[in-house]
């Protein structure tokens, strides 16, 4: 059953879209049931979904130490499905059961490819958000492009 455009454009990353961008987007979505302790991505797999957090706890880890947790509604998860070399940097485990809407990483891509206004607003909301996750050293400026997880 595909995703509620009332639901999706709730979230921050699709706010702004237009109807027949968010039915589009909705078409593609699913709906998952995740429990407790299952892997949605691994690090240095190739990357094959693209997952927003309806519910749940979910805490990202890389192969440095670092590591987060996103429980918001519409966090997002598995930026590799759409950014070069398309494989996951982060290992993403649920902490607690939750739902996530799910779309597959290629079709995701060829939607943001085959729409180039669309792509552009969504690839700049993504690159903002890959932004804020990256922690940088104080008084040092963000790269212009940062790795996605």
């Amino acid at each position: 059953m595909p995703a509620d455009i009332q639901t999706i454009k709730t979230f921050e990353l699709f706010k702004d879209l237009k109807p027949e961008e968010l039915e589009q987007l909705a078409a593609l979505m699913h709906p998952i049931r995740i429990t407790e302790g299952e892997v949605l991505t691994r690090r240095t797999d190739p990357a094959h979904s693209f997952y927003v957090v309806l519910s749940g706890n979910y805490m990202i880890y890389f192969k440095e130490g670092r590591a987060f947790t996103l429980h918001n509604r519409g966090d997002i998860i598995g930026m590799a499905t759409v950014i070069t070399p398309f494989r996951y940097r982060g290992t993403t485990v649920a902490l607690t059961d939750g739902e996530v809407l799910e779309i597959a990483g290629d079709k995701f891509l060829d939607l943001i490819q085959s729409d180039a206004a669309l792509g552009d607003r969504l690839m700049h909301r993504l690159n903002d958000i890959l932004a804020e996750r990256t922690v940088f050293p104080e008084g040092k400026k963000p790269p212009e492009t940062v790795e996605a997880d």
